[in-house]
């Protein structure tokens, strides 16, 4: 199952109420699930912050997935005092006041934190109390072995959970009836045990909810086997510069826990100025030795020198490939021109080839033709001399005589029909002529006849229909013409108005037309 902080926190509304130890499972879930994302920093890792018996708190741990952790709270609520467990408390094991303040102050001392005090705002106070401040490592970096020899063998061993976790941490054993109020032990683990897991700093006495923490004597018992006691701050310093960060001279490791106090003053803005930041710089950084310097003096100036070669060997190579193109550019114009000459004259040739071929195929044809023509003309000369000879024959006989009379006689017979066939349009004319003289007579007499009908029919109030159809009759009778191939249509109340004489001339109309 996949987890995200709002499953988490759906989860936590959800159990409101249910037991710590369901919660506490729970939050180690979420650490884990933030733990395996992806990012952070490679190398160790801070882990966890492991407080024991420290200022108010009885078994506190601060679990920091991917190094990183924002703490956030009002004042006095025990921000700094983390702050200081961390940094520089437990990496060098110094118990100084003023590696207590984050101020660089000199009020603050360990025994307050250990034993109490009425003097503070959250007064408390213990007459006995053992303290522990542990700091709990992850090595992150899956393609590189840890730094100190022993882990990196073991990782090549292949046994590389042994070399995953580191602890460095410092117990505080507080008395107020002995002399030394404060007395320190300092110590690794460096098997790769946890503690809360495989080591522990408390211990249950009987009661299920009371723990106590392990007294020295009993704490070294158990660390036996598992890590190092150190006797001194200095052999603590050491061991913790050799297996977290790799210096092999504890001054490097010094500079460094000088730099961070610096840098977590609150008041650092305020402070700090460029020389000042100069001189942090400085000190925190590694010297560099004459030989290393030297290499890379010579290194800088053979890049000097290459630089140069390499701009005059650019610069070479830039005016090369200009005469390159220009020489290209040339060569190409010049196969350009040639294959110009050349096209026009293959094209040259090509049309002379075709103007040889379409005359040597014209020469051929005529050749073809004037042997056809000379065959000809041998054969019309036959045929010439047979047909005089034929015609002389025809000639000396008496039949051709005979034809020639019989022609002329057909001749004359043609003639005379055509004479005749003139005659004849000649008369059918003239009595065409006749025949319309005589029907333009017997049109006028019919038009007036009909206008005399009208007139009657005007007068006459009851042939008032009359008028209009005689009216229609003279218009027809007036369009009546010998061109026109069919007879007017004639009204049929035309005839009982006029009576017998009207229907004679219709009669005589059809037959005209007839």
């Amino acid at each position: 199952m996949q987890y995200t902080l709002d499953s988490f926190t759906e989860w936590s509304t959800s159990q409101n109420g249910a037991s710590e130890d369901a919660l506490a499972r729970q939050l180690e879930l979420f650490v884990e699930v933030l733990q395996a994302q992806a990012g952070g920093p490679h190398g160790y890792r801070l882990r966890r912050i492991i407080l024991t018996n420290f200022w108010l708190y009885g078994l506190q741990e601060f679990e920091i997935p991917h190094g990183r952790l924002f703490l956030a709270g009002e004042n006095a609520s025990g921000k700094s005092t983390v702050l200081t467990a961390a940094l520089p408390l437990a990496l060098d094991g110094d118990l100084r006041p003023n590696r207590l303040d984050t101020f660089g102050g000199r009020e603050r001392h360990m025994e307050y934190y250990v034993l109490g005090g009425t003097e503070s705002a959250t007064p408390y106070s213990h007459e006995r109390r053992t303290s522990y401040i542990a700091l709990e490592f992850e090595w992150c970096d899956p393609d590189h072995p840890p730094i100190a020899p022993e882990f990196r063998q073991r990782w090549e061993n292949g046994d590389q959970e042994k070399a995953r976790f580191l602890t460095i941490g410092v117990s505080l054993a507080g008395n107020i009836n002995a002399s030394d109020h404060i007395r320190p032990l300092r110590f690794l683990i460096t098997d790769g045990s946890r503690l809360g897991y495989e080591l522990h700093t408390v211990y249950e006495t009987g009661s299920r909810h009371d723990k106590r923490a392990f007294d020295h004597s009993r704490f070294k018992q158990q660390l036996e086997g598992h890590g190092i006691i150190c006797d001194t701050q200095a052999e603590y310093e050491r061991q913790v510069a050799r297996y977290l960060f790799g210096f092999s001279d504890v001054k490097d490791f010094q500079k460094l826990i000088n730099l961070l106090l610096v840098l977590r003053r609150p008041n650092l803005s305020s402070e700090l100025s460029f020389s000042r930041v100069h001189d942090y710089l400085k000190q925190s950084l590694r010297k560099i030795s004459g030989e290393t310097t030297s290499h890379v003096i010579g290194t800088i100036e053979r890049i000097d020198s290459i630089q140069v070669e390499k701009e005059r060997i650019q610069e070479a190579y830039s005016a090369a490939e200009r005469l390159h193109r220009s020489q290209q550019q040339l060569a190409l114009n010049r196969a350009r021109l040639a294959a110009c000459d050349y096209t026009g004259a293959q094209l040259a040739e090509d049309s002379a080839q075709s103007r040889v071929t379409r005359l040597r195929r014209d020469l051929h044809t005529a050749e073809l033709e004037r042997g056809r023509a000379d065959e000809r003309a041998q054969t019309l000369q036959a045929e010439q001399y047979q047909v005089s000879g034929q015609i002389k024959a025809l000639e000396a006989s008496e039949g051709l005589q005979v034809a020639k009379q019989l022609a002329s006689a057909r001749e004359r017979t043609h003639e005379a029909q055509a004479q005749a066939m003139l005659q004849e349009g000649l008369a059918s004319a003239a009595g065409l002529e006749r025949q319309r003289v005589r029907f333009e007579k017997m049109k006028a007499e019919s038009a007036a006849h009909v206008r005399e009908l009208r007139a009657m029919a005007a007068e006459e109030s009851q042939w008032e229909v009359a008028a209009f159809q005689l009216e229609e009759a003279l218009s027809q009778v007036n369009s009546i013409s010998t061109e026109t191939s069919s007879a007017p249509e004639v009204p049929a109340s035309i005839p009982l108005l006029a009576g017998e004489q009207s229907e004679e001339r219709i009669t005589w109309l059809h037959q005209l037309e007839e």
